[in-house]
């Protein structure tokens, strides 16, 4: 079934860059990033991923890396896109690199900013559970998908009282795809695999406050795939900030400018 994203945001002139959010939100989550772009010199694309925003809500859906990256990669046919900076940030990090693997003329380059990456859990001993924090985070996972009232009234209770949470809605219409994306799509360790596969130059950005990611596991993808992978910090957390925006925007258009990355924007 074919299932076209609406596009909320197509302006600007120049190389293109898409934003592809992460579990939970919708194309908001890039407000601060939004608001830096000089439009003068980049194209910028941003649509709700599947499930989210003004996005079909197909039910019953798997909700799979696969499937996200399908309806991704059908909405940017229907734009006529190449070669673009491809831009994910938590979720959209995954949703990024099966786009990067189904169709790598669609993407010049890879920006993943709280990439959600695990690998597999041990399964040999208890002791050796507890000590991979993959198992942390599961157990998270887990009774977040298990306790939709709980995980619901957090989410409305973080959009109301936190100002540099945008565009974040975990609510009645949207259960069944953020709890189908976050088994199928958070909790599997295939992207893992498939980013020491990558063969599209790839950037990793781990915030130092960032306690979503497992920043060992982002480290070694960028030491085992060196000639396509490139690991930094960003002193920041996991929702994008003001601050973070500003750079982020700053290095995507860097990008999408050819310029090759300079990493002076992070002690600016």
């Amino acid at each position: 079934m074919s299932h076209i994203l609406p596009i909320q945001i197509n302006k600007g002139n120049g190389p293109t860059v898409v934003l592809l959010h992460g579990l939970g939100n919708n194309y908001k989550s890039w407000t601060f990033v939004l608001r830096r772009f000089n439009y003068k010199k980049v194209h910028v694309v941003a649509f709700d991923l599947l499930g989210f925003g003004d996005a079909p809500k197909p039910k019953g859906h798997p909700y799979t890396p696969e499937e996200h990256a399908k309806a991704a990669i059908q909405t940017m046919d229907t734009l006529n896109l190449t070669n673009v900076i491809l831009a994910g940030h938590s979720m959209g990090c995954i949703v990024a690199i099966e786009i990067a693997k189904q169709r790598p003329d669609l993407v010049q380059h890879l920006a993943l900013f709280g990439a959600p990456l695990y690998e597999k859990l041990p399964t040999r001993s208890w002791l050796e559970r507890f000590r991979f924090p993959e198992n942390t985070y599961f157990t998270i996972f887990s009774f977040l998908k298990n306790n939709p009232d709980f995980t619901i009234t957090s989410a409305k209770s973080a959009s109301k009282t936190l100002p540099t949470v945008k565009g974040m809605e975990i609510n009645e219409a949207t259960w069944p795809a953020f709890k189908a994306s976050l088994n199928n799509t958070i909790m599997q360790f295939g992207s893992y695999k498939d980013a020491l596969r990558l063969r599209t130059p790839t950037l990793l950005v781990g915030g130092l406050l960032d306690f979503f990611i497992i920043r060992k596991n982002l480290q070694k993808i960028a030491h085992q795939n060196p000639k396509f992978v490139t690991f930094k910090s960003l002193l920041g957390t996991h929702e994008i900030t003001p601050l973070q925006g500003r750079k982020i925007a700053r290095l995507l258009q860097q990008l999408a400018g050819k310029q090759g990355i300079t990493f002076d924007i992070w002690r600016r």
